[in-house]
Formats: structure tokens, sequence, C-alpha cells
């Protein structure tokens, strides 16, 4: 199954999902059979623990600031950065103030 919700005209993505105090939001933007694009809403304090990519991975941060830790190195982070991730990467997150990002999965 396809699903697309990116708009055929520039549009500011980060519109496309609200902040909610004390939770991680996720909003699925384009999934198909080739790429996965999801677009997270984290509240400031929020914290995704130790986990693994389960595939290839970019992670674009489309507002805000925090700490990844990528292979048990912590890395800040702020608005406009991105990187990229191996599959089986071991990685987490700190948001140090309310932040959003893109994952597109490979």
């Amino acid at each position: 199954m396809n699903t697309n919700v990116i708009s055929k005209v520039p549009e500011n993505i980060s519109n496309e999902i609200k902040y909610q105090e004390g939770a991680i939001i996720s909003k699925v933007i384009l999934k198909s059979d080739e790429l996965n694009i999801t677009l997270f809403a984290v509240a400031k304090g929020q914290e995704f623990s130790k986990h693994t990519t389960t595939s290839k991975a970019i992670v674009h941060i489309v507002e805000g600031m925090g700490e990844f830790m990528l292979d048990e190195k912590w890395h800040n982070f702020q608005e406009n950065d991105y990187f990229f991730m191996e599959e089986n990467l071991v990685h987490a997150i700190k948001a140090k103030s309310d932040f959003k990002f893109l994952l597109y999965l490979f």
C-alpha cells in the first residue's frame, strides 16, 4: 500500500504535526516499497531509549535542538542538521527543546 501526504507545491512540512506536552507524536508522510518518510514532533525533555535501525536511514532536523547518540557517542543537533545511519546502528535521542525531525527509511 502506498501512502503519500506530501504536497505537490512547496509548503512548510513542519505544519503537518503539532507538539503535545510530554509526548512524542509521529505522522507518516510517505510510505512506499522504496521509501518511508515519517515526521516526528518531540516535546522538550522526552527521550527515545537505545534502539537499532531496521534499515538505512537519514534523519533531518526540521526545528529545535537536542542530542543523538550514535554508536555510543552523543552528538548535539539543531535545526537543519541531518545525518545518515547504516542498518543496525544503535542510537538514542534526547530533546533539549521541542523539536521536529523527518526520518527517511530506505
